[in-house]
């Protein structure tokens, strides 16, 4: 049963008055350096991620790709731009997503033909800040995703989004968990009702290669799983592996999973992004 309007606006008010404190509480040192040890300094990679994500000291856009195929037979294929901009230091940051959509109906779509189609999906704008250290990296955002596709390529519900990314670090490793709450706020009829939480683990994020052209390339296990509220708790889950890391000055992010069981969240996933400074 969808939530009522009160009920939504008491879980996002708590929601944002929950992560306001580490906002508020985290800071965004700048190293003070002399003019020697400035001189010789390694330059700085351009870009790093947290968990999936992957956003640069300043600005840049990302070139985003994702293939899912799900469990009914029908797949949906994604083509995003990602604009990011800092704002006012380099720990927050503003993001645009802008995707175009395509839908392979399958078998049991109910469709005149059955032909693949494709629209401009949702936008999306969230708000991140994010902390990093030589040890320890953690993120927070808020995302808003709007209405805007055509064809039917996706539910025209508002949804808003709340993040909250860890990174634990330690020479040749590292254990990322990421939590994200999906609440649709404003439901118009015919379009769908979204409520959960999902959980992300990644980890060992071993680098194997080590070389002035590949810098940092890493590879982890991931394991995703997603407790859906509007549908009585079901859990659903996938796992896979996930390559990250810079090519000269592009970072990119490879993800494969495959859903677990008659349950899992698609049959399987592939996503790609490559992000460049602007």
């Amino acid at each position: 049963m969808p939530m009522q309007p009160a009920m939504t606006a008491a879980l996002c008010i708590a929601l944002w008055l929950a992560l306001r404190p580490l906002a508020a509480s985290a800071s965004c040192p700048v190293p003070a350096r002399t003019p020697a040890a400035t001189a010789a300094a390694t330059p700085e990679p351009p870009l790093y991620d947290v968990d999936k994500d992957i956003f640069s000291v300043d600005r840049d856009l990302a070139g985003y790709f994702a293939f899912q195929s799900n469990l009914d037979g029908s797949a949906k294929a994604k083509k995003e731009l990602r604009v990011d901009r800092n704002l006012w230091n380099d720990c927050a940051q503003l993001q645009v997503r802008l995707p175009l959509v395509t839908v392979y109906p399958g078998e049991s779509a109910h469709t005149p033909s059955g032909n693949p189609f494709s629209a401009f999906g949702n936008a999306e704008l969230r708000y991140s800040y994010r902390v990093s250290s030589s040890s320890f990296d953690h993120a927070i955002s808020i995302g808003a995703e709007l209405p805007t596709s055509g064809e039917g390529v996706q539910s025209l519900d508002t949804e808003l989004k709340f993040l909250y990314a860890t990174k634990w670090k330690w020479k040749g490793g590292s254990v990322a968990y990421a939590s994200e709450y999906d609440q649709t706020v404003i439901s118009p009829p015919g379009s769908r009702y979204n409520s959960y939480y999902q959980g992300t683990l990644t980890a060992p994020s071993c680098a194997f290669v080590d070389s002035p052209a590949w810098r940092g390339l890493k590879v982890s296990g991931i394991y995703e799983y997603r407790i859906l509220a509007n549908q009585g708790g079901t859990v659903r889950a996938a796992v896979g592996g996930l390559l990250d890391g810079n090519l000269n000055d592009v970072a990119i992010n490879l993800i494969d999973t495959w859903g677990t069981g008659n349950h899992g969240l698609w049959r399987y996933k592939l996503e790609a992004t490559a992000a460049v400074r602007i």
